[in-house]
């Protein structure tokens, strides 16, 4: 009777040794999953940051031609106004 006790609770260590060991297989895969999916977001952010980057190049040369054709403007106002000042009559 004692050795059918002891080779019950064998096969019921044995089934829990399978069981903790499958269900560890599933953690296991759980964790690469999740690690593979912040891999992915992080390669998302990585290409949004360069993304980003990119448009502030862009911005900066737009806001280059902006202030030149400002100034640009600016000049061509001034030169005329002082053409009106310094030669009134409008002969030169």
């Amino acid at each position: 009777m004692t050795q059918s006790i002891d080779t019950e609770i064998r096969d019921l260590i044995l089934g829990l040794d399978k069981k903790i060991d499958a269900l560890d297989k599933k953690v296991e895969v759980s964790a690469a999953r999740t690690e593979e999916r912040f891999n992915s977001i992080d390669q998302r952010f990585t290409s949004l940051e360069t993304q980003v980057a990119d448009i502030r190049v862009q911005l900066r040369s737009q806001d280059n031609r902006l202030w030149a054709f400002i100034v640009a403007l600016f000049l061509a106002v001034f030169g005329f106004a002082a053409k009106l000042i310094l030669f009134p009559g409008g002969q030169v």
